[in-house]
């Protein structure tokens, strides 16, 4: 008999172990290195997809092969998972554990386009100033796309703000046009 394993449902159990076992921080950074491995190794994922290999040898093989960057309760929660389907469970699993983690931690993920390179000292900047705004901590991806030509487009959470010259130069385009 084949199990209905709900994404949601795992992810919720496992972020719930996790916090009574106070190893959130441990099975984040476990299951973040685990689909880095998986969607850049193709062996490493045709090793999770197996079928032939039994749950719990698999868990096993991922606490000896994995070790620190490891957690057993991700493994053992991967061993439940096979066929194609497998690592698409497990990066929902890991979004999903992901987003109940930063909501715990009163995190909030932001997304930066700039035009050009950017140091440290600017992004750890712009990372005080977000973190003053909002009151929270923030979680800040830095990214570089030289067609917005300059300025910064921000994805904060499931808001998007676009301060970019390509966007300014679209406004003024559009403006014009209506006159």
């Amino acid at each position: 008999m084949k199990l209905n394993l709900n994404p949601g449902a795992l992810a919720k159990a496992l972020f719930e172990v996790s916090g009574k076992n106070n190893v959130l921080d441990e099975v984040k950074n476990a299951l973040l290195f685990l689909n880095e491995t998986i969607s850049n190794n193709g062996q490493f994922r045709v090793f999770i997809q197996s079928k032939k290999i039994q749950g719990s040898q698999k868990a096993k093989i991922l606490n000896e092969v994995l070790g620190s960057f490891g957690n057993s309760l991700v493994n053992e929660l991967v061993s439940y998972l096979n066929g194609s389907s497998a690592p698409k469970q497990l990066n929902e699993i890991s979004r999903l554990f992901q987003s109940m983690y930063r909501k715990d931690k009163n995190i909030l993920e932001v997304q930066g386009i700039v035009a050009n390179e950017i140091s440290e000292s600017q992004i750890e900047s712009l990372k005080k100033s977000l973190d003053t705004l909002f009151g929270k901590q923030t979680e800040l991806s830095i990214k570089v796309d030289s067609d917005i030509i300059g300025g910064i487009k921000l994805r904060i959470e499931n808001t998007f703000l676009d301060a970019s010259i390509k966007n300014q130069l679209q406004i003024l385009r559009n403006e014009l046009l209506h006159i």
